[in-house]
């Protein structure tokens, strides 16, 4: 089973946490449509009619085309791939696109799941985010949304915002489960280089939170959400029952996947490919018939280091037993002893021979990951 993500780059603005490839100029919506369908086309024969299971509008912002421009996007996938029984559909909308009238749109279509961008129910961190929409439009957009008959959804949330104390995120929690939503996306802020918050840290115009405050934080989400029934099955992801996102799932479990649209990105197990993140290179390189995506070959390394990234992050673990019947001994006894030193400080923990992060594991884990690699 093989999922298809699909990058829609428009914005109508830009947010000051976002590092994601986006344009805020329409202009070229049309010959966009036209350059990715022609891509979804010219790359049906990669994937040798394997079934898909999941598709994914991200972005950008996918709730900015009309609801026939979507349709039409999935009637080609249709014609030209083989779409599983059971395949998960998801969209990521902005609340404040989420009218009525595109709601019931929607559900003329083959779209399953929806992923908001809320972010925030407190109307001073959204604006600080430079968000479009307020907190009644995020709780409004949320019951639209059920109240259309869409069963499947997902929120996305942000702590570890300048300012925010833990009241203020616990207020958000504590209103994002109230929505009864089926999955709950929870990032703490990074400070990503050319991002308008990343600018604002290097001018000293705000702050970073105190790593303790962030730690709280992320305490209080993981015990508010597991007493309202909700499992964390990635870093950052929680789900109700049979909820998980089969799309992100597949990524953490290195299924593969075509990536279409600019800065879109594909994995096959052995190579790994991205698309220009440039929507003028991409549509230029389309008419002209050249290249608009670079490839690598992934080395055991690159495969190990990898392993490490996907698995490591989830419920499920660094198995000891894959390691030994997918790579060579030298990676086995490295990951077994910079591992060594987190058991002992207690950042990870073995239970049958599986490795896992602790929650003080979890808030590090960039710092674990990274002495886990492999490197020649």
């Amino acid at each position: 089973m093989a999922g298809i993500y699909i990058h829609i780059p428009f914005c109508k603005t830009k947010c000051h946490y976002c590092d994601f490839y986006k344009s805020t100029d329409f202009g070229a919506k049309t010959d966009f449509l036209v350059a990715l369908k022609k891509e979804i086309k010219e790359r049906k024969n990669e994937l040798q009619q394997e079934e898909i299971a999941s598709i994914y509008f991200g972005g950008g912002t996918p709730s900015v085309l009309k609801i026939e421009e979507i349709r039409d996007i999935l009637s080609l996938i249709e014609q030209h791939y083989q779409l599983g029984e059971d395949v998960e559909i998801t969209l990521e909308a902005n609340p404040d696109d989420l009218s009525e009238s595109f709601l019931e749109g929607v559900k003329t279509t083959i779209i399953n799941r929806l992923s908001i961008g809320t972010q925030s129910f407190n109307d001073h961190d959204l604006k600080s985010m430079n968000r479009r929409h307020n907190s009644r439009q995020a709780v409004n957009s949320i019951r639209a949304a059920q109240y259309a008959g869409i069963q499947n959804i997902s929120i996305d949330l942000i702590y570890g915002l300048p300012n925010q104390t833990l009241a203020d995120w616990e207020t958000n929690v504590e209103q994002a489960i109230a929505l009864n939503v089926q999955h709950i996306s929870a990032y703490h802020l990074t400070y990503h280089e050319g991002t308008v918050f990343f600018d604002y840290l290097k001018k000293g115009k705000i702050k970073e939170l105190p790593d303790e405050l962030s730690l709280e934080q992320f305490k209080l989400l993981l015990n508010c959400l597991k007493e309202a029934g909700f499992e964390q099955y990635e870093i950052s992801n929680f789900a109700r029952k049979h909820c998980y996102s089969r799309h992100n799932k597949a990524y953490w479990e290195r299924k593969k996947y075509l990536g279409f649209g600019p800065s879109a990105h594909s994995f096959d197990y052995h190579t790994r490919r991205w698309n220009v993140s440039s929507l003028k290179k991409y549509l230029q390189a389309m008419e002209q018939k050249l290249p608009y995506w670079e490839t690598e070959i992934l080395s055991e390394q690159d495969q190990y280091n990898d392993y490490m990234i996907t698995s490591l992050r989830t419920k499920w673990g660094i198995s000891v037993a894959y390691l030994e019947q997918n790579f060579a001994e030298k990676f086995v006894q490295h990951f077994k002893s910079e591992a060594e030193k987190y058991l002992e400080s207690k950042h990870l923990y073995c239970t049958n021979n599986v490795y896992l992060m602790s929650t003080e594991g979890l808030f590090i884990s960039d710092k674990i990951m990274e002495e886990l690699f492999f490197l020649e």
